[in-house]
């Protein structure tokens, strides 16, 4: 019984830490793994959206408005 909840533990710690590189974040992601399954907080994990992704978005966003408001100055 001890080890199948220190494993657990493990899977989750190790869930969590890719979930870290994500949007979703360490702390949810070892949430999901834990009170779920390791399994499907790796699933949860591996859809939610990268953080290089979003950062990517955020800086096209502001890109595209700085050019708008070159061509299209404001009076």
């Amino acid at each position: 019984m001890i080890v199948f909840i220190v494993s657990w533990v493990v899977l989750s710690v190790i869930v969590a830490l890719f979930g870290a590189t994500r949007r979703i974040g360490f702390t949810k992601s070892f949430f999901a793994a834990m009170f779920l399954t390791p399994l499907i907080g790796m699933m949860i994990a591996a859809f939610s959206t990268s953080k290089k992704e979003v950062h990517k978005k955020k800086e096209m966003d502001r890109l595209s408005k700085e050019y708008l408001d070159l061509i299209n100055p404001k009076k």
